[in-house]
């Protein structure tokens, strides 16, 4: 038998260089006209186009009856589109017979897209987790150590063990990182030729390496022991950062990209817990609007000219004790339990504001998890000093190749150009889409709201349908869930609380009569399969009572229903009184709206929304763009010292 071999691909052109004066927030108007007027469908047809090309491919390995794929073997730059078409031929022919499923046109040419170094939009339920799979076992056979992101520690797991027989098959090794693996457990699993992760485990490994060598202040002195001694090399976790493709892409490289990664350390001193204490003391006295003033949009704090007054200190350093009562003054009127944080075991956890889960190991820093662990009574840690720091935006343009996918991209399509350098293509859907939106509706209060609810979702359960309802926060959802027990309503939570049981709870979403109270977290990256007498009543109804910053985390949610061309609907649900709302709407506004939230301006009230979500995604970008540029400085700042990333 003869083996198989790929021919040498081409290498690829360099790059174009950016200029060096360009930042983040600069022409992104420009790239975004470009791209979504001129790339994005010209880029789609193409990699639509190569799916021919890869379907002969595959009838040709086919036609050979033993076809040895563990023989193929890519170039480290076989990244051309005839290589591209020979690896995913190779690579959709073994899931066929190692997984049993056959990949659809569109997954090819979604995973083409993959290897081409882009960002592929590919709408939910259309079978991303294969996609995945194919593009980074053809980047493995080229000889590169491939980093799948994923959303959570679960998706890491169940991926890699559902597509463990197909990498098998092609003699690739996976392993598997996930929070709580020892140090000894991730070498090894970092040194297989495919690894699944989560982006948090990955940065914070790339700064457990970045300190391991200790600084001199020689920059040649530390960068030869960085790179040449074999106890560095011994110690270190990663080896590089070579391919890596990350799922739900914008959710990581947008949505959490507004928060540096910060590796700390432990203070040699405990915190002063007295002195804690007292602050937070003074700071129950104030009173809002005489002596402090709260901005819930930016989270700061203002103290008047009558707090600076009341809360003059006995000795100097009348700075340190502003910043110290500003934090106090935060703790207690901008971060609210069961929205911003959850108790459990006498510990404050922080909950993710953009996935509505918890957190792990995260910590506010400069004395206000401090704060918030006295306000609700729990025992005091220790205050954090920052070892090593890096943000999303600087981290992953550092990778050789970099790709993604998610179903909602194409409205950060003009920052994911101008910082990561990649292009956008968008996947349409394999079936035709089958989703009905409603007519959205707006009411003055969130009791209100949930009265509302209540009744809608109790009539399409009765129906046979299956019933979604996406809140804003654990408190809300607890709200819900309160008046549905009341109404004698089964249904079931996942909220921050139960993460641990997602995919059982959405595993369960699609049966008949089935009502989800979910918070952001909401199942993503898992699928909700229905029942046959679910799809027949109609299929899965979102009511999406979320307030989101942005119109893309609206998308995500609405997006549980209609998969793959089943049955589905959805509407839009929103509250006047509901938390959070400053920076979309101003109290003023909401006051006056309020008066008129009936069906009939229902629609024009939503328009308002959708305009306050477009202000605020407006703020958010430029406010990663300054972090992006603090990150660049503080790195020149450091770079004379040859340590860190």
């Amino acid at each position: 038998m003869t083996p198989l071999r790929l021919p040498l691909p081409a290498p690829l052109p360099a790059p174009a260089p950016r200029r060096p004066d360009m930042t983040p927030a600069d022409g992104l108007e420009r790239a975004w006209r470009r791209l979504r007027h001129l790339g994005i469908e010209r880029r789609s047809r193409r990699h639509l186009a190569a799916v021919a090309a890869i379907r002969a491919r595959i009838d040709a390995l086919r036609a050979d009856r033993h076809p040895d794929l563990r023989m193929l073997r890519l170039s480290c730059r076989g990244t051309d589109a005839g290589a591209r078409q020979h690896a995913l031929a190779a690579v959709a022919l073994a899931a066929e017979s190692a997984l049993g499923l056959r990949a659809h046109d569109t997954q090819l040419a979604a995973a083409d897209a993959l290897l081409a170094g882009c960002f592929a939009e590919m709408a939910t339920g259309e079978g991303k987790t294969l996609v995945v799979a194919l593009a980074a076992a053809a980047g493995a056979l080229a000889g590169q150590p491939v980093h799948v992101l994923t959303a959570n520690d679960y998706l890491v797991g169940r991926d890699a063990a559902e597509m463990a027989p197909l990498f098998s098959a092609l003699g690739l090794r996976v392993a598997t990182v996930r929070e709580g693996d020892a140090p000894s457990a991730r070498r090894q699993a970092y040194a297989a030729d495919i690894t699944y992760l989560n982006a948090r485990e990955l940065v914070f490994d790339a700064l457990r390496d970045s300190v391991l060598a200790p600084a001199d202040g020689n920059p040649l002195v530390d960068q030869t022991r960085r790179f040449i001694n074999p106890a560095h090399h011994a110690q270190a976790l990663q080896r590089g950062l070579h391919m890596a493709i990350i799922d739900e892409a914008d959710s990581v490289l947008i949505d959490e990209a507004r928060i540096p990664l910060i590796l700390s350390r432990p203070q040699a001193a405990p915190s002063d817990a007295a002195a804690l204490a007292d602050m937070l003391a003074r700071a129950r006295a104030l009173v809002p609007g005489r002596d402090f003033l709260a901005d819930a949009e930016t989270r700061q704090i203002t103290l008047t000219e009558a707090g600076h007054a009341a809360t003059a200190p006995a000795g100097g350093h009348r700075r340190v004790h502003d910043a110290r009562l500003c934090q106090a003054l935060a703790a207690l009127h901008l971060y609210h339990r069961d929205r911003d944080y959850v108790v459990r075991r006498d510990r404050v956890h922080i909950i993710d504001p953009q996935t509505g889960r918890i957190a792990d190991g995260r910590a506010w820093s400069q004395e206000l998890h401090r704060f918030i662990e006295l306000k609700e009574g729990c025992p005091l840690g220790r205050e954090n000093v920052t070892a090593a720091q890096i943000t999303y935006q600087r981290f992953f343009p550092r990778y050789r190749q970099l790709a993604g996918i998610s179903g909602t991209l194409a409205e950060a399509a003009g920052e994911l150009a101008v910082v990561y350098d990649r292009a956008i293509v968008r996947i349409p859907t394999h079936r035709p889409l089958a989703r009905s939106i409603a007519a959205p509706r707006v009411f003055a209060t969130r009791a209100a709201m949930w009265q509302a609810v209540v009744a809608r979702a109790n009539g399409l359960a009765a129906g046979g349908r299956a019933v979604l309802i996406g809140t804003d926060s654990v408190k809300d959802a607890r709200q819900l869930s309160a008046e549905l027990s009341a109404a004698d309503i089964a249904h079931t939570v996942l909220d921050a609380l139960q993460d641990a049981d997602e995919a059982a709870i959405v595993a369960q979403a699609g049966q008949p009569g089935r009502i989800t109270v979910a918070t952001r977290m909401a199942g993503r990256g898992t699928d909700i399969r229905l029942a046959d007498a679910v799809r027949a009543s109609g299929g899965l109804h979102v009511i999406c009572c979320q307030h989101n910053p942005n119109g893309r985390i609206d998308r995500q949610l609405v997006g549980r229903s209609a998969r793959q061309g089943d049955p589905g609907s959805a509407e839009h649900y929103r509250a006047l009184d509901a938390d959070g709302l400053d920076p979309v709407l101003s109290p003023r506004l909401r006051r006056w709206l309020a008066h008129r939230a009936c069906p009939r301006f229902g629609g024009l009230i939503f328009h308002l929304f959708r305009l306050g979500q477009a202000r605020l995604a407006r703020r958010d970008r430029l406010l990663r763009a300054a972090l992006l540029r603090d990150d660049l400085a503080r790195q020149q700042r450091h770079a004379y010292r040859g340590t860190g990333l």
